[in-house]
């Protein structure tokens, strides 16, 4: 079996053929049916992704989306398999060890898109060339989705930061690749800080395509924080880390092995090493237990917090951070379920209860900083904002420049449901508090890392607008009432508090 491109030169040996894509991807398809006159000849879509599985109406036609089993179900005298993915030749790999695909299949052809033909020139281009002292970052999800403010943040911004302050500049040039790189100006006056645009990868111009493919084809050292494709052809002397988001209480949405992908991921306890490795496809050298790097921001909160952001001068602050349930436009496939309220909140559900609320936390001089997920769809959510409630969301703080982990020290406690930014919080041992009035939804929606999850909960337990009540209560008198079960778990979910996870990860890489 042998695997081969997709090019004019071959059609003539697949003419009256059927085509079976191998991974879903709409834009993939696009460019296949622009570029060849194949639009007719789908069969369908082979795909393991649960979440994809079901019907893609495409061009007018309703292909099936299917698991591995419908390989089993193919005429291949009459039918070609297509990988439609920028991982082919790790597909391709996968392919081979299937019996199905082994005993009937003699040639697997891939597409190779714009993205992808533009890379496959520029890694031949400079494949022979050294690597140069360079350290790419890039936060957030694919090019293809952009959420405003996530391409320039988390951990990948803390490391950052951290390597700018420690002077690593002066000997690697830092690379950001971002969305639109002429809103970072500020930065110019740094020496060798550089912000490119993620976009030129396909490019029409040849002068940013050189920038951008120069850059990925000879850092040393490429950190990212979610997205890793732009980085799926890299040489083995060029080292990739995935830095995620957290170490949190939710399973990943779409399970795909990345042994291959990356070389690294960082976790913050032995516990976490292991969840990622099953969670991650990993082995256990890849997983690097140093803690995150944005954790480090905890023990140095922002100053000046409360005139930037509007918010009141108070006794105490509670941050109310709920994971998202309705995901913004573009990342539908993250989306788990409505929830149902006046709100669109979890638990104070109705205006009502928000204005109860609202009068409880005027009389214990206490504001609630409710901040909302970076990929909740702003729409399902309902005006909440009252006299000591202030909701933030991922805009806001964006045109601030403000990173959330920049403000949880300011906390004196904290409200999560299943968010990594509770596991983050957990550091500065002060109360937290769990929203878990809808946990039995969201384990058949999502999923948790924990099989046992009240078990791992190092905080109240809230099922209901009375005990979200009174845990307010609690913070208003003082009172910690699930403090020996939240340092005992932190014990087990931390091995480190220091405030030195970055400096932690660099040595890690010996960079």
């Amino acid at each position: 079996m042998k695997l081969e491109r997709l090019v004019k030169e071959n059609m003539e040996s697949i003419a009256g053929k059927g085509i079976v894509c191998y991974k879903k991807s709409i834009s993939y398809l696009e460019e296949l049916c622009a570029q060849f006159p194949l639009r007719d000849k789908l069969w369908g879509i082979i795909d393991d992704n649960k979440r994809n599985q079901g019907e893609l109406l495409f061009g007018g036609r309703r292909l099936p989306v299917i698991d591995l089993s419908g390989l089993s179900q193919i005429d291949w005298k009459e039918n070609i398999l297509l990988i439609t993915d920028g991982y082919y030749r790790e597909h391709y790999e996968a392919l081979c060890q299937n019996n199905c695909v082994a005993e009937n299949v003699e040639i697997i052809y891939y597409f190779a898109n714009r993205d992808t033909e533009c890379e496959l020139e520029y890694r031949e281009h400079y494949q022979d060339h050294a690597l140069e002292n360079m350290i790419i970052f890039r936060s957030g999800p694919a090019a293809s989705v952009y959420v405003k403010g996530l391409d320039f943040g988390d951990n990948a911004r803390a490391l950052f930061e951290y390597m700018l302050a420690q002077g690593y500049n002066e000997r690697y040039k830092l690379i950001w690749l971002v969305k639109n790189p002429q809103e970072f100006d500020k930065w110019k006056n740094y020496k060798n800080v550089e912000f490119l645009s993620f976009d030129w990868a396909v490019s029409e111009n040849r002068e940013e395509r050189d920038r951008y493919y120069r850059a990925l084809c000879l850092a040393k050292y490429i950190f990212f924080t979610d997205a890793c494709g732009f980085a799926r052809n890299c040489r083995s002397d060029q080292t990739r880390v995935q830095l995620w988001h957290g170490c949190g209480f939710k399973t990943r949405a779409n399970y795909v092995r990345s042994e291959k992908r990356y070389e690294y991921m960082t976790v913050v306890s032995e516990v976490y090493s292991k969840i990622h490795q099953d969670v991650f496809g990993l082995r256990a050298d890849q997983v690097l237990v140093t803690g995150c790097a944005k954790e480090d921001w905890l023990f140095c909160p922002a100053k000046d917090w409360q005139e930037k952001l509007g918010v009141a001068k108070a006794r105490k602050y509670i941050f109310w951070l709920p994971t998202f349930r309705t995901a913004k436009a573009g990342l539908e496939n993250l989306n788990e379920y409505d929830l149902e309220g006046q709100t669109g909140l979890p638990i104070v559900r109705t205006y009502e209860e928000l204005s109860q609320l609202d009068g409880l936390l005027r009389s214990l001089d206490i504001v609630l900083v409710l901040k909302l997920h970076p990929v909740q769809d702003r729409d399902k959510i309902g005006r909440v904002d009252m006299g000591n409630i202030v909701a933030l969301d991922n805009e806001q703080l964006a045109d601030l420049d403000i990173q959330i982990n920049q403000l949880l020290g300011h906390a004196d406690a904290m409200i999560s449901d299943y968010s990594s930014a509770a596991v983050d919080y957990l550091l500065l041992d002060r109360p937290v508090g769990f929203t878990l009035d809808d946990v039995e939804e969201y384990a058949e929606s999502r999923g948790f890392v924990f099989p046992n999850i009240k078990e791992w909960l190092p905080g109240k337990e809230l099922f209901s607008f009375e005990d979200f009540c009174s845990f307010v209560r609690e913070i208003g008198a003082g009172v910690d009432s699930t403090g020996e079960k939240r340092q005992e778990l932190r014990k087990k979910m931390h091995r480190y508090g220091d405030g030195c996870n970055c400096k932690r990860i660099v040595e890690a890489l010996g960079v």
